[in-house]
């Protein structure tokens, strides 16, 4: 993300366009299935070549570039970078899902609030310090409609604690995409791994953020468990999307 703070102020504007733009596709068909029973397991490694083209419609991709954007724009100050990760949140859209670590008992939830598009315009606005062309901008995006229907991320906000692992099962379908993302508070590192029902390592992010982001294709329906493993001395409140 170090280009940006290389970028002309004037290219950011229509910067934030072309964010919005690529934001705008057809929903996708596969993903994650909520609905209905696990399918039986199969043999094998629950992993295709995918497509020879890369994938068009990658909305998790898209939410884990704006949470890099956000921290980034957080990093140097720039209202600019708020705006377009703010804009990509809007255009996505989002619903909220309530998924259940395996295997943990309740407990205590950190205390904070997931970043909305109006605290993300709220923050800019700070930033720009009464700047017309930033204001009209953060003005613009706050009248942006939100996307809506089928295709959304599926968001889920939860808890890890220090040195230790939260883990979901989650059915994707057979043939297409599927993605899952992290987003931690910034108090550590998160990394995120994915297996089939095999116990099959199919993707894998160990970067030293808390952001992180797998995608895959299975070969057939099948249960996958995303684990999410904090690497640090503090517990750390995230959100994992998936499409």
């Amino acid at each position: 993300m170090a280009f940006l703070a290389n970028l002309p102020w004037a290219k950011l504007p229509a910067m934030a366009s072309l964010a919005v733009a690529l934001s705008f596709s057809p929903p996708l068909l596969g993903g994650s299935v909520s609905d209905g029973p696990a399918p039986p397991p199969q043999k094998g490694v629950n992993l295709a070549n995918g497509p020879k083209a890369p994938a068009t419609d990658e909305p998790i991709a898209r939410l884990y570039m704006a949470s890099d954007l956000l921290a980034f724009g957080r990093d140097i100050k720039d209202p600019m970078v708020l705006i377009v990760a703010a804009r990509i949140i809007k255009a996505l859209g989002g619903t909220e899902v309530d998924l259940k670590p395996e295997g943990r008992a309740a407990r205590a939830q950190k205390s904070g609030q997931p970043p909305s598009t109006d605290s993300i315009l709220a923050e800019a606005r700070d930033l720009a310090k009464g700047e017309k062309i930033t204001n009209l901008l953060i003005e613009e995006t706050a009248a942006m409609g939100t996307a809506g229907g089928a295709g959304q991320p599926k968001i889920h906000q939860d808890t890890v604690k220090s040195a230790a692992t939260d883990i979901y099962n989650i059915v994707f379908a057979a043939g297409q995409l599927a993605e899952a993302a992290i987003a931690g508070d910034g108090s550590g590192d998160l990394d995120l791994l994915v297996y089939d029902e095999n116990d099959h390592l199919v993707c894998r992010s160990t970067g030293s953020s808390d952001r992180e982001y797998c995608r895959w294709w299975p070969r057939w329906t099948g249960t996958f468990r995303i684990e999410i493993q904090n690497l640090s001395p503090d517990s750390n409140l995230y959100r994992i999307a998936t499409n």
